[in-house]
């Protein structure tokens, strides 16, 4: 299936106004977003948000530049309001995202991962929910671009848009079957990660690892996931063997070789790991201080991480 589609790149003030108003009478929008060094929680930006809508039945892609629109404060309207839905893959990500960065609360969210779990699917990722039930191959190929770079290839452009594209019509795809994704945000809890040390490595040995001055972090086995072990587990083992975009596009699909058995050891060799998910607990890593970037941007662990990995790793 190659699906048919207008794309509109959005950069100026006056563009993201029309757009506003034409996401204000579509009855649901496909939302996804790009980030750029989403490792590394003081440096994170939003890189893009592409948001898919039909109109005159057709469908269109506006793929919003948030670097050259770092308040973007015409979205909020479309995308708090209650009677636009917005579609979202994996919703714990873009959501968060967009309250942390610009204060938006997105509402109501139909997250189409979230529905594919409940029908019991297996493969929830949208590379494989759009194959098996679209007939698309999305192209993963830009995944690991560099989105905080201006200006974009016109690859990653339409990269971004078929995604969002893909989305609003697999929300279509399972409302169609009578399948719900109704998400709700967990409950906020107090703001940490943002005043946590960088995840950048200063000159230095074991000294480099001392937290910097400000608020307590929390402890290092907080909210410790079963993803987030695992990949703390597979930089450990293979120190500086990837880098943050390499480890998270991969660790869903390449499941060979060192890095597989720990993922497998750690979840099951039945168990899914969401490019989003590994994002995030890439970040929980890196935030935490057990995992930083070496100067070749590839990830290593610190002396506590690779104490915790010896600790809980299964026997």
């Amino acid at each position: 299936m190659s699906p048919d589609y207008q794309i509109a790149y959005v950069n100026d003030r006056r563009r993201l106004i029309a757009l506003s108003e034409a996401l204000a009478s579509s009855p649901v929008v496909a939302l996804d977003i790009e980030t750029a060094s989403w490792w590394d929680p003081r440096a994170e930006r939003v890189s893009l948000v592409q948001l898919a809508y039909r109109d005159a039945g057709g469908v269109r892609v506006a793929v919003v530049d948030a670097l050259s629109l770092p308040d973007p404060a015409e979205l909020r309207a479309p995308l708090e309001s209650g009677v636009v839905v917005k579609a979202v893959h994996n919703a714990a990500f873009d959501a968060s995202r967009l309250e942390r960065h610009f204060g938006v609360r997105v509402s109501p969210i139909h997250d189409t991962m979230l529905a594919a779990r409940r029908g019991g699917e297996r493969g929830c990722s949208l590379k494989a929910q759009a194959v098996k039930h679209l007939g698309l191959s999305l192209d993963k190929g830009e995944q690991q671009g560099d989105w905080g770079t201006r200006p974009l290839h016109p690859r990653q452009i339409a990269y971004a848009a078929l995604d969002a594209a893909a989305t609003l019509l697999l929300y279509e795809h399972q409302t169609g079957r009578g399948l719900r994704g109704d998400y709700r945000p967990r409950a906020r809890v107090a703001e940490v990660q943002g005043d946590l040390p960088l995840a950048v490595p200063p000159p230095g040995g074991a000294e480099a690892w001392e937290p910097a001055p400000g608020p307590a972090p929390p402890p290092a086995d907080a909210d410790l996931t079963g993803a987030t072990l695992a990949l703390l587990g597979v930089i450990v083992e293979l120190p500086s063997r990837y880098g943050p975009e390499r480890l998270a596009a991969s660790v869903g699909e390449d499941r060979v070789g060192l890095a597989g058995w720990i993922v497998d050891r750690v979840l099951g060799e039945a168990a899914e790991v969401d490019e989003a998910a590994a994002r995030e607990a890439i970040a929980i890593l890196c935030g935490r201080g057990l995992v930083r970037l070496t100067t070749e941007r590839r990830l290593e662990a610190g002396p506590a991480g690779r104490e915790m990995w010896e600790r809980r790793k299964p026997g």
